[in-house]
């Protein structure tokens, strides 16, 4: 509940060299950029989003549907906090698939500094959100600032009951005296800009 799997240095250079990233300078050396500023993303909302979000649908206009899903799972498998934000970004804008679903769903479990953006970008784009909530709300390892906006979001939007049963109620209540962030706001919060963003209802890319 409380710790981040180990850190896998060929994930994350995975992540850089995805067709999310580009070739930059930077004091004279070579690094790789964001073609799109995951600082909009961070509260998906302001006068930068719009613009950002349209890098990425022309990306998927650019791109093969595989060669994004590949490279939106690896987004996903990196422990970066950015490249989680991205990932989000590009899943709400409408690239989303089985596997990239499944993806997004194993980062919610393993933990980020954005968990709250990532349950959001699953109650936004998941028909079975309130199930898969459910499943990993009854599970320990759940990383903690996953398990505090599952319960909000869940709770708000289907079966306050379903989480007062064993486990989940105590598994709950651990994970909300251990979150300082108020993580269950920001889930709450961001899903409702998800949905003035991209609309009420999710769409995918055509």
């Amino acid at each position: 509940m409380r710790e981040f799997p180990p850190i896998d240095r060929q994930a994350e250079m995975a992540a850089s060299q995805t067709v999310f990233f580009t070739d930059a300078e930077f004091e004279g050396r070579p690094v790789r950029t964001s073609r799109a500023n995951y600082l909009a993303f961070l509260s998906m909302r302001g006068t930068e989003v719009e613009g950002e979000v349209n890098k990425l649908r022309t990306m998927f206009a650019e791109h093969l549907p595989e060669v994004l899903e590949r490279d939106v799972i690896c987004l996903l498998t990196s422990r970066n906090w950015r490249n989680h934000n991205i990932a989000c970004a590009a899943i709400a804008a409408g690239f989303v698939t089985d596997s990239s679903l499944e993806a997004l769903w194993k980062c919610i479990h393993d933990g980020s500094w954005t968990s709250p953006q990532l349950v959001a970008t699953a109650a936004y784009v998941d028909s079975s959100f309130s199930v898969r909530a459910l499943h990993l709300l009854a599970d320990d390892s759940t990383y903690f600032k996953s398990l505090v906006p599952l319960a909000e979001i869940f709770a708000a939007e289907h079966d306050v009951a379903s989480l007062q049963i064993r486990p989940v109620a105590a598994i709950v209540q651990e994970a909300r005296t251990i979150d300082r962030d108020n993580s269950g706001a920001i889930g709450t919060h961001w899903l409702a800009n998800l949905r003035t963003v991209f609309g009420l209802n999710f769409k995918r890319w055509a």
